[in-house]
């Protein structure tokens, strides 16, 4: 909430400052829609639908924004862009835009057509986040939701720069997504947002990954196995980690906050075959407790790290396991480690790795350090 006022500010500040400075009187300013957000689609007779999210704002000392959605159809998304400017009667103006928002048809089939429309504007910053929707559309993400703020980019924006303490899902922008969609042995992922409940109302959730091979989506990966993954990829950065006390439905789980983790890839040659060594290595504290148990003394401390390395043991391996039988495509960066390593030893399996990764044995070792209660760590943390 606090960051979404800061952003509203900062909006407000931009258009009282231009028109102070006479770098564009108000009348410009009327001719021009800043666009917070895009939704990308397939619209009718193969045609491309794009949906904007325009930011409407009342200059002076009691400025005030709106939001305003309208969606153009064309049979490319440069004539659907400029078949909304038809409609609106203003240019559109990308230099605040906040995410982009794609079907999951249109990114089945090649994201790279909606790439290389956003980055052609000379207007477009490279910084915008990236959604695929789970839903029918992309554009119902503007349409069927409840959202507390006026600007629904916004809180998306929120959300997703949230997701860095939560890892529940990966924070990709264009730029990130330009590197690891050209980059040699690792391919990217994107955010998946869907539509939940709260209180009754329907709300956006950013959680969860689409996971992309060269130019299209290919599979999505819930938010359970995105953490996995992200773990893997050495981007966890804080969030919650449930340990399962035991193997029946009956076990108690505890939640561990994650403070810190460092994970190192390290490929081994061994002859003519290649393996990789996993290390996680993760600081934690108990945050919640199914039960009684305080887990204070270091006997009961020890058993819930060696449960919770376990856990994690699992997850990670069966995250993995899946990526190799159902997709096929390296995420995790194995091969971009192996080239950063070993650069003579890719060069010679560079054209053929998404077949060596579908085999690719994957040693996994985790160590789970507990140090003391969520509450207790917070408070020595802030005082270090």
């Amino acid at each position: 909430m606090k960051k979404i006022k800061i952003i509203v500010l900062t909006f407000i500040i931009f258009i009282n400052s231009i028109l102070a400075e006479g770098c564009w009187n108000y009348r410009e300013i009327e001719k021009m829609s800043i666009v917070a957000g895009v939704a990308v689609d397939k619209g009718s007779k193969d045609q491309f639908q794009i949906t904007v999210e325009i930011v409407q704002i009342t200059p002076g000392k009691q400025s005030k924004m709106a939001s305003k959605i309208i969606t153009g159809e064309g049979k490319s998304m440069f004539d659907a862009a400029r078949n909304i400017i038809a409609l609106n009667g203003k240019r559109l103006y990308w230099s605040h835009t906040k995410v982009i928002i794609v079907s999951h048809q249109i990114a089945s089939e090649d994201l790279t057509k909606v790439i290389d429309w956003y980055n052609r504007d000379a207007e477009t910053r490279e910084d915008v986040y990236m959604l695929i929707s789970q839903r029918n559309s992309a554009k119902e993400i503007f349409n069927e939701l409840n959202y507390t703020e006026q600007i629904k980019s916004f809180a998306l924006n929120e959300m997703i720069q949230n997701q860095k303490s939560l890892s529940k899902a990966p924070t990709t922008d264009i730029m990130k997504f330009d590197i690891e969609s050209t980059a040699k042995g690792i391919s990217a992922v994107i955010p998946a947002v869907n539509i939940g409940e709260t209180n009754g109302k329907a709300v956006p959730q950013v959680m969860g990954a689409a996971i992309i091979k060269k130019d299209r989506m290919v599979g999505f990966l819930n938010s359970e196995e995105t953490q996995a993954l992200l773990f893997i990829r050495n981007e966890v950065k804080g969030g919650i980690l449930n340990v399962e006390m035991g193997e029946n439905e009956a076990s108690k789980v505890v939640s561990l906050e994650i403070f810190k983790n460092k994970t190192k890839i390290k490929p081994v040659i061994d002859g003519k075959d290649i393996k990789v060594n996993l290390e996680i290595d993760t600081i934690a504290a108990i945050d919640e407790v199914q039960g009684s148990e305080s887990f204070i003394d270091d006997e009961e401390r020890k058993k819930l790290e060696k449960f919770a390395e376990s856990n994690l043991k699992k997850r990670i391996e069966t995250v993995i396991s899946k990526v190799q039988g159902q997709y096929d495509v390296d995420i995790f960066g194995f091969g971009a480690k192996l080239r950063e390593n070993e650069i003579q030893v890719w060069n010679s399996v560079d054209d053929n790795w998404n077949e060596i990764f579908k085999h690719l044995k994957v040693n996994v070792k985790t160590t789970i350090h507990i140090k003391n209660s969520a509450s207790l760590s917070k408070n020595i943390k802030e005082g270090d």
